[in-house]
């Protein structure tokens, strides 16, 4: 086990897939095939619900991901057996007669749909829920889905970056920084209703060219691996960039993603899209090439104060996964163990 005991993850609800995706598989009555934590698992849209199994049929462990959908249900491709919704299964056509056993069925996975994004829980118990998106359903802003990316990182490693401003004049000069102005804020943290909530302040005083993404900048981040940051500019008009990393497996995550905004709502997306694949692609070199993907332990790496955030972040890792030994109350007590705001020393 790793300092982190990533079964605490297991409590809490990740993206596996865009609606999109779910529905091009339902469109060609095939299921689609996730893996969430190393656990691989199959999507299906039967009788207008998503449902969720673990991806090996009970009778002779064939994948049901190289099955189909049919009206009554998911059907393997090896001998047919048919599961319903729930996971019961109700057909074997080798034996039309046979009273099929209740213990004959798959074990379902919870899964919901929010964001047009498909979210699994793996483990009940613990009381979680669905990050919130604040940009969804808000009239004043214009939400975009981007296209989702798989990183070889771990989703802590893709959560620490994007929170992070030290690197912006260097991962991302004449973008988001500029190498003329390395200094950054240091922000202070509190912890919400499982929230870590922060902002960054731009000094009154700072000489900051038009590149530098500097302006007031509020984040929410929900533990443990979704973020929202919401930029305050000085013509009254707000942005967000929202972004959950879902742990595929050790060392691999998949994020989804919006960017939303208030200003230009019935202009052309394509921009603001093409902005952040940029973005995306001056970050993608130096995070494949942390070693190890996962973040390590404590004194595995050196700290300074401009990393409050990161070192508050990970104290609450390390807290979730050590309530996770305990049980699903233990994880649910350190959830709503709120915090004033503080700035965590290295």
């Amino acid at each position: 086990m790793t300092w982190l005991d990533d079964s605490a993850w297991r409590y809490f609800w990740h993206p596996v897939c865009t609606l999109s995706e779910l529905d091009a598989a339902a469109a060609e009555s095939r299921p689609l095939a996730v893996t969430l934590l190393g656990e691989p698992i199959v999507v299906a849209a039967i009788a207008g619900t998503v449902a969720a199994f673990p991806d090996r049929c009970i009778h002779r462990s064939t994948r049901l991901t190289v099955g189909s959908v049919e009206a009554g249900g998911l059907r393997c491709a090896y001998h047919g057996w048919l599961y319903d919704a729930e996971g019961a299964c109700v057909e074997i056509p080798a034996m039309p007669d046979y009273t099929i056993p209740s213990s004959f069925r798959l074990r379902r996975i919870e899964a919901e749909v929010a964001y047009d994004l498909v979210w699994l829980r793996l483990e009940a118990g613990a009381e979680t829920r669905i990050p919130g998106c604040p940009a969804w359903g808000d009239a004043a802003f214009r939400c975009v889905q981007g296209k989702p990316y798989t990183w070889p990182t771990s989703a802590g490693r893709r959560l620490e970056n994007f929170v992070d401003l030290a690197h912006f004049p260097f991962v991302h000069d004449g973008s988001l920084g500029d190498r003329r102005h390395t200094a950054v804020p240091i922000a202070e943290t509190a912890r919400v209703g499982g929230e870590l909530r922060f902002r960054f302040e731009p000094e009154p005083d700072m000489d900051l060219p038009d590149v530098a993404l500097m302006a007031p900048t509020a984040y929410r981040l929900w533990m443990p691996f979704t973020v929202n940051l919401e930029l305050f500019f000085p013509d009254g008009e707000r942005g967000q960039l929202w972004m959950t990393a879902s742990p595929v497996e050790s060392g691999t995550c998949r994020s989804f993603w919006f960017t939303s905004r208030t200003a230009d709502r019935d202009g052309d997306d394509r921009p603001h899209l093409d902005f952040q694949d940029l973005v995306l692609s001056e970050d993608l070199p130096v995070i494949e090439a942390q070693d190890p993907p996962e973040i390590p332990g404590p004194g595995g790496e050196k700290s300074v104060p401009t990393d409050a955030v990161s070192l508050a972040y990970r104290r609450w890792l390390r807290e979730l996964s050590a309530a996770a030994e305990k049980g699903p109350a233990e994880v649910a007590r350190s959830l709503s163990s709120d915090e004033r705001p503080r700035q965590t020393s290295p």
